[in-house]
């Protein structure tokens, strides 16, 4: 299953794809499947490796994630190296899948290379890439106990990325904001709006098996729109 979506930002166009898998064979194999078809598609629209900036990954279950994940990292390098996230959630997988891919490209105004910036040390995903004036980070997550805890957390390493990345929240436009099903969407969406409260931004929640809570928004440092995401 394939599914495709064009949308656009201050002159800039967007498109995902989302691939599921086909288990046949090894869950590295269906990975490979999924992000060769998903890399065709990207191709396809008319953009190029360097203009992917986002892959979100789902799996059925831990061990699905683990290894799809491990491959994705083998995968997506060199100008295809992108933020990442990734997820346990078998209710948003084909019956015959155990994993799925979404990639994100974007077509920058100008001639600006994709920079890709690491964590010190360097670990599976990039802390964030920036194109276009467009900062996209990777996920983030906090095994804090509590939910308002957590939040308080990422929203503090959410504002260290983005100091690293030269802005802040000043000029948040939207946050999503993935949660584990135990959890109440309108309770943690009510934490989110005082995390942020010295930055209100509309408030985007989905639920995901085994999550405590992630977030993704639009920055603005004064020349373009910034994207940042919490994953577990």
């Amino acid at each position: 299953m394939i599914e495709r979506t064009w949308s656009s930002l201050d002159g800039r166009d967007l498109f995902s794809v989302s691939v599921s898998g086909q288990a046949e064979g090894t869950v590295e194999d269906e990975t490979d499947r999924a992000i060769a078809t998903a890399m065709a598609e990207i191709e396809a629209a008319g953009f190029s490796p360097d203009h992917i900036v986002r892959s979100r990954l789902f799996a059925r279950d831990r061990q699905a994630r683990s290894r799809a994940s491990d491959r994705r990292r083998v995968l997506l390098v060199g100008t295809r190296r992108a933020s990442s996230s990734s997820f346990c959630d078998a209710g948003r997988l084909a019956p015959d899948a155990r994993m799925s891919i979404d990639l994100i490209a974007m077509r920058p105004r100008g001639g600006d290379a994709k920079i890709v910036r690491e964590y010190e040390p360097a670990i599976a995903p990039p802390m964030f890439v920036t194109l276009d004036g467009l900062v996209f980070l990777s996920g983030i997550t906090d095994t804090t106990p509590g939910l308002p805890a957590q939040i308080t957390a990422i929203r503090r390493s959410i504002g260290a990325s983005l100091e690293t990345a030269g802005t802040d929240l000043r000029t948040a436009r939207l946050v999503s904001v993935f949660l584990a099903k135990e959890e109440d969407p309108r309770h943690a969406l009510a934490l989110i709006d005082e995390a942020f409260r010295r930055h209100p931004m509309p408030a985007h929640a989905e639920h995901r098996r085994g999550l405590l809570g992630t977030a993704e928004a639009d920055r603005d440092r004064g020349h373009g729109r910034h994207g940042l995401t919490g994953d577990p």
